[in-house]
């Protein structure tokens, strides 16, 4: 599929905000996610649906912000659920650990398409990468077998946000 076709609409209706996956869940996408969510929980939604019915994939990084909305939502007695997902991206979430966080669901997806609103995905260099590095210390504390999943991954984006944090001390490690 194209990469430009990789996109999210949202909607709210009362408690519950939607947000429907097109082409691949990505770190591309995570950071307007996250941000989404996030706003979304502080305006009273206790329930974060992810339709992902057009959803083709997921990276670590896109489930690393769902399961870290999922601890959110769940702090503030709400819930996130992923719904209508295919065969592949359950066996994602399964292998990862997150369905103790993540509600899966089948069924009717909300009709939303004459509420929704495209989400805009711009994120900058540094945004991007700070998610990333949190979305995988998420993985990596969801279930004990994910540190060692994710030890050199994080390893890397430490560094590569603390060489954005300080250019000066970037090859000095």
């Amino acid at each position: 599929m194209d990469t430009n076709t990789d996109t999210m609409d949202v909607a709210v209706e009362s408690e519950s905000a939607h947000v429907r996956v097109h082409g691949k869940g990505s770190f591309k996408n995570s950071p307007a996610l996250k941000q989404f969510g996030v706003a979304m929980m502080e305006r009273g939604c206790r329930r974060l649906v992810v339709e992902m019915d057009d959803c083709v994939g997921m990276d670590s990084t896109f489930m690393g912000v769902l399961a870290g909305l999922a601890i959110l939502y769940r702090k503030n007695e709400g819930d996130v659920a992923l719904r209508n997902m295919s065969d592949k991206n359950c066996s994602l979430v399964e292998t990862l650990g997150l369905s103790h966080l993540i509600r899966v669901e089948k069924g009717e997806g909300a009709n939303l398409r004459k509420k929704t609103s495209r989400l805009d995905l711009v994120a900058d260099k540094r945004v991007l990468a700070e998610t990333m590095l949190e979305a995988h210390e998420t993985l990596a504390g969801a279930v004990p077998g994910n540190v060692t999943k994710f030890k050199d991954v994080l390893a890397y984006l430490r560094e590569n946000v603390a060489q954005m944090a300080d250019p000066a001390k970037a090859g000095n490690g």
